[in-house]
């Protein structure tokens, strides 16, 4: 019973490259394309039809809803969720606890714990923890 705790569920359908690191108890749903080189840590949810381009790295317990696409060298910190048909471009860094709504197109860092709506940041708490909202 403890071994299946820590188990993966991966759906039959995800195409995911050979030197892909997955965590344990994390899902990944139909449909789903995990590129090379890609790190995924623990206890994450990976929507149907993700898309996650080569190179970046999943921290533990984020949530990508399905239809997200990853470009490259992404790096997506811990506990961060990003709704339906989200994009997040080549390079881009997201800060820990941060959330991106449906369909927003993220191009720059968000460095910050934020919400990012509209194409704007509408929440923002930085390592202080001085909270601005915008």
């Amino acid at each position: 019973m403890g071994n299946q705790a820590n188990k993966k569920q991966i759906h039959p359908s995800a195409v995911i490259s050979n030197d892909a690191l997955i965590g344990s108890r994390t899902i990944i749903g139909a449909g789903a394309i995990i590129g090379a080189g890609i790190v995924i840590g623990e206890d994450c949810q990976i929507g149907t039809g993700v898309i996650i381009e080569s190179d970046s790295r999943i921290e533990n317990k984020c949530v990508l809803e399905p239809g997200v696409i990853i470009g490259k060298a992404v790096t997506l910190s811990k506990n961060t969720k990003i709704g339906i048909g989200a994009r997040i471009t080549n390079g881009v860094s997201v800060g820990p606890d941060s959330v991106i709504k449906i369909g927003e197109i993220v191009l720059k860092d968000m460095i910050y714990k934020m919400v990012f709506k509209r194409g704007a940041w509408i929440y923002r708490e930085d390592s202080l923890n001085d909270k601005n909202d915008e």
